[in-house]
């Protein structure tokens, strides 16, 4: 076999491939072997058929199938023997077998960006206090009421109240796209709304026993949920079940109740302490997320369009289990073409992009420094999992193998001692909490120190 390797562009690559027909000629004898012991022709005995006639009647499709089957083989030898890294399924152009010729074909291939990392150490990182007011603290102990809340059948009124529990039957649509849950909780003390934004202020005051009740009105247009985002919203509501809160005092005997302290104050502060862990484990991730874009920033590569568009399209799903968690029919929404998967990839191209880059470098600078993930950290991370979800850890890593889980495992744990390295080594200054508002003078002024240290 005859391999030659051409770069079209950094990421790109053509390869022509060329087998001699010593190697064909054989494939197609077993091809047609196999064929002829498993062919039924009238008038022939299995197995009896002639030759000649199979050939005459199938050639197409075996032709086909040896050829498919030798691109595949070939390619996968190639890619194995030549160290190819491709991102996305190989381009084949048009291929056929001709006797006697050698059989060739061409293949285009997207390849990892070759990246020499540079400037990732020492990264000037600022790290913003650790914040917990006492409203938060009111949310949690809230979180605990509700968890010891008794739920009544509601007497002696035939209207919703601003703190019942409804049980609702919807449908109608949220812009284009249609509603496909049925029936859904909404708690109408929530102030986020429920599973919709806006839906639980706008069922204060609905009859108990309300049929088809319409509710028409828009959603905010800075929502984060880009899909649902400035959407008029028309439904028509069907009250199924309605239920009174009969809430606990919050008091001694309530914490005690909780199993979490003997006091309330004890309960507020074991509340206030895990919410600060909470929060340092976000401020965590905040710094990992500016150490990424900065050292993004800093090295510039060129990018393979496939391995964008792999990240836009895990963006995507993303973005479309938020519309199946408020409720909407996706699938009919695809059908419809309400929803545009493509318009959505484009929406989200710069942040796949960018997602993209710093998946590439922080695996280049893993490469370059020798960091790797060995059976004891992966037995360990598999460990935990298990752990969380009460299962059988030798169980689990079976389950893992068998899905062909084990390989990305092993690349998270990379990538998280990556960025653990990174972080240890970065320069990092704790923000002053009374320096937390930031005038546009100020802002201007440090953006143009930070361009100007980009820039050096």
């Amino acid at each position: 076999m005859q391999i030659t390797i051409e770069d079209i562009s950094p990421v790109e690559k053509r390869v022509d491939f060329e087998l001699p027909w010593t190697d064909v000629a054989p494939k197609l004898e077993k091809a047609y072997s196999d064929l002829r012991r498993e062919v039924r022709l009238k008038g022939f005995r299995p197995g009896k058929v002639p030759r000649a006639l199979v050939e005459k009647l199938y050639h197409h499709q075996v032709e086909s199938d040896v050829a498919k089957e030798l691109v595949e083989s070939t390619i996968r030898q190639a890619i194995a023997d030549h160290q190819i890294q491709p991102v996305a399924p190989l381009e084949v152009d048009n291929y056929e077998i001709i006797a006697g010729a050698p059989f060739k074909f061409t293949a285009k291939v997207e390849v990892r960006s070759q990246v020499v990392p540079k400037d990732y150490t020492g990264v000037e990182l600022k790290r913003r206090p650790v914040a917990v007011d006492e409203q938060q603290v009111v949310a949690a102990l809230e979180g605990y009421r509700k968890r010891l809340t008794e739920y009544k059948p509601i007497e002696g009124r035939t209207v919703a109240g601003p703190t019942d529990m409804l049980m609702i039957e919807v449908h109608g649509r949220i812009g284009e796209n249609k509603v496909k849950r049925n029936q859904v909780g909404v708690d109408l003390e929530d102030k986020s709304g429920g599973p919709l934004p806006g839906l639980g202020e706008r069922l204060h005051g609905i009859a108990l026993d309300a049929v088809d009740f319409e509710i028409k009105y828009k959603l905010a247009d800075d929502l984060p949920q880009k899909e649902l985002a400035g959407r008029e919203v028309s439904l028509k509501v069907t009250v199924k079940d309605a239920r009174e809160k009969k809430e606990r005092a919050v008091d001694d005997e309530f914490a005690k109740d909780t199993g979490e302290a003997e006091t309330l104050e004890g309960l507020k502060e074991k509340l206030r302490q895990r919410l600060q862990d909470a929060d340092r484990q976000r401020i965590d991730g905040e710094l990992r997320g500016q150490l990424v874009k900065e050292i993004v920033v800093r090295n510039e590569f060129p990018m393979a369009p496939s391995l964008v568009d792999r990240h836009a399209g895990a963006i995507v799903n993303r973005a479309l289990q938020q519309l199946m968690l408020a409720g909407i029919d996706v699938q009919a929404g695809l059908e419809a073409g309400a929803i545009d998967i493509p318009r959505m990839k484009r929406e989200f191209k710069t942040e796949a992009e960018a997602e993209a880059r710093g998946s590439i470098l922080i695996q280049a600078i893993a490469e370059r420094e020798g960091i790797t993930a060995s059976d004891a950290d992966l037995q360990k991370r598999i460990a935990e999992i298990a752990a969380s979800r009460q299962e059988n850890a030798k169980k689990l890593r079976a389950e893992l193998e068998t899905q062909g889980q084990l390989p990305g495992l092993r690349a998270q744990l990379i990538e998280q001692k990556t960025l653990d390295m990174l972080i240890s080594q970065a320069k990092i200054s704790d923000e002053d909490p009374a320096r937390l508002i930031v005038t546009p003078d100020e802002a201007k002024t440090e953006a143009e120190a930070d361009k100007k240290k980009r820039n050096r």
